[in-house]
């Protein structure tokens, strides 16, 4: 049982006071005794059903819920906590930076989710907006100074701002062809991508004591990420390793590659510039990959992530489950890839229905032949 007291003050009004689960004492003063009953009685009752918020805390702002947040953020890579960094500076502090946290509802941020849409912000950075503001809130209701999440569960409407684009295998290969005419060991590079679903910052990651070409494998352990001009290295976003399997002839080639171009030490990275540097993908994009594209007659608008895409599509019609496409993108559910790459999945539905009736045609071929079942009445006319 919480200790509470009530006390008249020497100016006549009352004092309820109570000690909350931070082992403080909260208190609050009336004209009324009566009143200062009522306040007592249901602070000790939402205590007792779990429901106890911090009145201190409630008086808190965003901002400040807003640093306590970003404290916790210290796993994301740079290019990610750079990224929140800035969607609090232009959107989320200016609009809710002062507020009381407590005084955040769910109309609130649905209005202002809505106006940023309106102001020609992208549904993507939209949506991005959403989480940032929704985990300020959950930072909130860990510390007791509200409910719920405010932010939770509210749609922002549009769709992809892209389309995804999808190469066949001879796209591919004549874009990996123009790419390694640009420069040399692009190419192969751009094979890499296609056809083991690296990221580009996984892919400039790699280093030459994680292959194992014998076997086609490649252990995908870090990832490069630029922020603001500069490089750094890191874990996987996943955070978790994984390991590639490259087609025979991918593996070749990339064996080829090293053999070449790539230094002997373990820690040697498998794609580098000319001074063995990691590869930026602003200087790749510009010199390499648009040239390429341009001279290989691949749709507009390609990018390079989209590699990504067509590493998925090539994986599906070869035969792959969502379980092995997972794994190949290094999704941490097969709920993210399905959510991602359902429409890559039709062609198996389509399979597994003709495979479904040719059983079924199977299974009742004995009731279309005449005797097929002793136990068939047949119907006198």
């Amino acid at each position: 049982m919480a200790r509470s007291t009530i006390d008249r003050r020497p100016n006549g009004r009352y004092r309820a006071r109570y000690v909350g689960p931070d082992r403080k004492w909260h208190s609050k003063t009336f004209d009324r005794k009566v009143d200062a009953d009522r306040w007592l009685r249901d602070q000790l009752a939402g205590l007792d059903r779990g429901e106890w918020l911090n009145p201190q805390a409630r008086r808190t702002t965003v901002a400040e819920f807003a640093d306590r947040w970003l404290e916790t953020t210290v796993h994301l890579t740079p290019k990610s906590r750079d990224s929140y960094e800035s969607l609090l500076r232009v959107h989320v502090l200016p609009k809710f930076g002062t507020w009381r946290v407590s005084d955040v509802d769910r109309a609130s941020v649905r209005s202002w989710l809505s106006n940023l849409q309106a102001e020609g912000l992208s549904a993507s950075r939209t949506r991005h907006c959403r989480t940032v503001i929704s985990r300020i809130m959950v930072t909130a209701m860990e510390a007791g100074a509200i409910k719920s999440n405010p932010a939770a569960g509210i749609k922002v409407s549009g769709g992809s701002d892209r389309d995804m684009l999808f190469l066949n295998a001879e796209q591919v290969s004549r874009l990996a062809h123009h790419a390694e005419l640009q420069n040399p060991g692009a190419g192969t590079l751009i094979l890499v991508l296609a056809y083991g679903g690296l990221r580009w910052g996984e892919a400039v990651g790699l280093r030459r004591g994680r292959c194992d070409l014998l076997r086609s494998r490649l252990l995908v352990k870090e990832t490069i990420s630029e922020v603001n001009g500069k490089l750094y290295f890191g874990s996987t976003k996943t955070h978790e390793d994984r390991v590639i399997v490259l087609p025979r002839r991918i593996a070749e080639q990339l064996a080829a590659h090293l053999a070449e171009r790539v230094p002997e030490e373990p820690d040697a990275l498998l794609f580098s510039n000319k001074v063995g540097n990691p590869l930026r993908n602003s200087n790749f994009r510009h010199r390499i990959w648009q040239p390429a594209c341009k001279e290989s007659g691949m749709p507009e608008g390609l990018r390079i992530h989209d590699m990504r895409h067509t590493a998925a599509s090539l994986a599906v019609s070869a035969g792959a489950n969502l379980k092995a496409v997972q794994r190949l993108l290094g999704h941490a559910s097969a709920t993210m890839t399905l959510d991602r790459y359902s429409h890559l999945f039709t062609d198996d539905l389509e399979a597994l229905a003709d495979r479904l009736d040719v059983a079924f045609s199977e299974a009742n071929a004995s009731y279309a032949r005449p005797g097929g079942d002793d136990n068939v009445v047949e119907l006198s006319a």
